[in-house]
Order: structure tokens, then C-alpha cells, then sequence
């Protein structure tokens, strides 16, 4: 279909006027990933400041309107429910189609890496720039005006800020970490629910077992996770709060029992908080461990430091952003596995994640210890 679709996207008039300043609508198109929304802030920043009489919308899927709201430079979401087959997902692509060709907007930003479903539609909207990522494994024809590399070497945010280029925008130098925008009374009501936990409602640790729905295998092992929790509760009289979706209730629940049952202190917050609140959680506590996955990002997002897990994935693209954070990544021949330009499928060498097993609970616990166990054991901050 791209191969076609590039055809007619060669009699789309060009813009009589290339001063970035001339815009009025601008739609940026990012439909999967929470955490690759926080690391795509940034962007928003600096679209602002390139765009600065532009009205900033956003297309994305509705599992991201949460996250959107905390994105203050977005100034419009349009969010699109794919709903639960094939049939509801088709119709619903093709009212998107319609609906961002009716936007008449001058320019489209498309955020996406390997989809190609994101690339006709910057061809329905049928604006004068479009702007999208090239990847030699994801032919996506010539429909976009302007083809970004998309650099294997740089972190995503970089990447995401590459796509302002075409407009005279310098990236390289751009080093703007990821940020959300929270309310302030949030603070008030997670104190509350804080209060619960009694003279540790000021040291307490999030912990974050899940990894979404798009690649398990970054997932490390739920009895490991359950070994370092209770042992950090033991060495250092915290409290672990495990986070997660309400589908993810029952899987945390299980490691939580495990903690508890090692004489851990832990409690399954699963589903009880929607995703600002956990931002503010995370915000509360003294440290959050968790896999790679949004969770990852929302924390380092709000400056607390974080223990992140990556297996099959490489931290290179999606390390937490900033200073004071602790990556576990075993540097295997066979790593990553997670590859952009093949669509994120996995393909393992080998019979067992030896990415994972090859993280111990001792090692994550001594690192710890380094880089965190003065400020665990006294009342102290160590916000990034």
C-alpha cells in the first residue's frame, strides 16, 4: 500500500511559505507507548518554540490520553479506541483517515518508528510538510515531504527530536530530559493515601513487575523481584508499594504474597491509582525499580532515581534520561533482540533469556547498596 500511496503523494502542493513561524496546525501522530510519549517531551518543548504561532494537536491511541494530559504544550488530543477486533479496528482507521484529512492541517509530524499505518496517514491529511522517520527495514515509500534517519546509536528523545531538523531545528545540541506537568493536588492525596503506611510513609520504595503488553520477556523474574524486595525491606526498613494496571493486579499480587511471605513489607497498589497519581508516587519515594517499560520513564520523568531492568532491549534507545539512574544490561553477543527496523519482534538465540538470568539479586543488591544505601538508611532525598 505504500508503494502505491507514494504515487499520489507527489501532487500534494508544496507550502508557498516555508517559515515555520506561518504555521497554524501542526499534528504530531504517536499512537503506541506510553513511555515512548514522556521520552518524546522534549519534542513537544521544542515544537513550541518552533512552531510559535501553531496550534499543537496530537493523534494518538486512547490507552495515551492520560499521558497526554500531562504533556502541557499539547494544546488538542484526538484519541482513537482501535476496540476489540478486526472490524471495529478497520472502521475506526478509516474515520481517523477522514477525520485528519478534515483537520487541514500545514504540517505532520509522524513519531512512529516501524508502523506503517501511522505513514498513510500523514498522507490523508494531505498537508503541505510531512515529516516521518526512515528506516531501511520498514519501507514506508515516499509519502512523507521530509525522511528523518532514524539513528540506532542515539536515545529515542533524540531521535524524536531529529524530526524538527527539516525546520532548521538543532537536535545535537538540544539536551533536554523528559518532564511532565502534575497537579498540584495530587500531592495532597497521595499523602493521604501514604499516611497508611505509617512511620514509613517517607520511606518507601515503587517497585514495577510489569512490562506491558507489547514484548513480556522484558519482564525479569517475579521470584527475583520478590528476593531483592523483601531483602531491601529488611536491610533498610522500607516499604515496597508494587504499581501496575488493573489487569496486572493478579500477576503483582503474586510476587507481593511472595515478599510478605519472606517477612517483606509490601502492598499491591495495582490498579488503585490512575497514571498521574503514580507519577506522583513515584515522585514520594526514595527509589523506583521496575522493568523497561513506561513505568520506567514516568519515574525518571518526575526526578526520582531509578533501578531499570533491560533484557532483550538495549538502554542505548530507551535508558531512563538524566543523571543518577542504575541500568542492568548484560552485554551478550546475542543483545538486543529487540530490533526498530524488524517491528520489535524477538528473536532469542537461545532456549532460556539468558539476558535475565544473568542478573542476580546479590548484584542488583550490592549496586544498591553503592549507589543508594546512605541515603536508604537516613531521612535524606536523592532526587535527581
Amino acid at each position: 500500500m505504500c508503494s502505491l500511496l507514494h504515487l499520489p503523494a507527489q501532487f500534494i502542493p508544496k507550502p508557498k511559505n516555508q517559515d515555520p513561524a506561518a504555521v497554524k496546525k501542526l499534528l504530531v501522530v504517536k499512537f503506541f507507548g506510553i513511555g515512548s510519549l514522556i521520552l518524546a517531551t522534549p519534542f513537544f518543548a521544542a515544537a513550541r518554540k518552533a512552531f510559535p504561532n501553531a496550534e499543537i494537536h496530537l493523534l494518538t491511541l486512547s490507552s495515551n490520553r492520560e499521558i497526554s494530559k500531562m504533556i502541557s504544550e499539547i494544546d488538542h488530543v484526538h484519541c482513537i479506541n482501535l476496540g476489540s477486533n478486526i472490524f471495529d479496528a478497520i472502521t475506526v482507521y478509516l474515520a481517523c483517515l477522514r477525520e485528519t484529512f478534515r483537520g487541514h492541517y500545514d504540517v505532520l509530524i509522524d513519531m512512529e518508528f516501524y508502523t506503517r499505518a501511522s505513514a498513510v496517514v500523514s498522507l490523508a491529511s494531505w498537508a503541505p510538510v510531512r515529516v516521518g522517520f526512515h528506516s531501511r527495514g520498514v519501507y514506508r515509500g515516499n509519502i512523507q515531504s521530509h525522511r528523518v534517519p532514524f539513528n540506532t546509536y542515539w536515545h529515542v528523545t533524540k531521535n524524536f527530536l531529529s524530526l524538527l531538523e527539516p525546520f532548521g531545528y538543532d537536535a545535537v545540541s538540544d539536551h533536554t530530559l523528559p518532564s511532565l506537568k502534575l497537579s498540584p493536588s495530587l500531592q495532597e492525596n497521595v499523602q493521604k493515601f501514604l499516611e497508611h503506611l505509617g512511620d514509613n510513609r517517607n520511606r518507601f520504595i515503587v517497585i514495577n513487575v510489569n512490562a506491558g503488553e507489547l514484548a513480556y520477556e522484558r519482564r525479569w523474574f517475579p521470584d527475583r523481584f520478590a528476593q531483592l524486595a523483601s531483602r531491601l525491606c529488611r536491610d533498610y526498613q522500607v516499604s515496597c508499594l508494587f504499581i501496575g494496571s488493573p489487569a496486572e493486579k493478579k500477576y503483582v499480587q503474586d510476587v507481593v504474597d511472595n515478599v510478605l511471605a519472606q517477612g517483606g513489607d509490601a502492598h499491591n497498589v495495582a490498579g488503585q491509582f490512575n497514571l498521574e497519581e503514580v507519577a506522583q508516587i513515584c515522585r514520594e519515594s526514595k527509589l523506583v525499580i521496575t522493568n523497561d517499560s513506561g513505568p520506567l520513564h514516568l519515574a525518571a520523568a518526575t526526578g526520582v532515581p531509578v533501578v531499570g531492568f533491560f533484557g532483550p532491549e538495549t538502554p542505548v534507545l530507551y535508558g531512563p534520561s538524566g543523571k543518577g539512574h542504575l541500568v542492568f544490561h548484560q552485554m551478550l553477543s546475542c543483545s538486543p533482540c529487540i530490533n526498530i527496523e524488524q517491528s520489535k519482534h524477538i528473536k532469542c538465540w537461545h532456549s532460556t533469556p539468558i539476558c535475565q538470568e544473568r542478573t542476580t539479586v546479590d548484584q542488583v543488591l550490592q549496586a544498591i547498596a553503592e549507589h543508594y544505601g546512605n541515603v536508604l538508611s537516613a531521612h535524606g532525598s536523592i532526587k535527581t
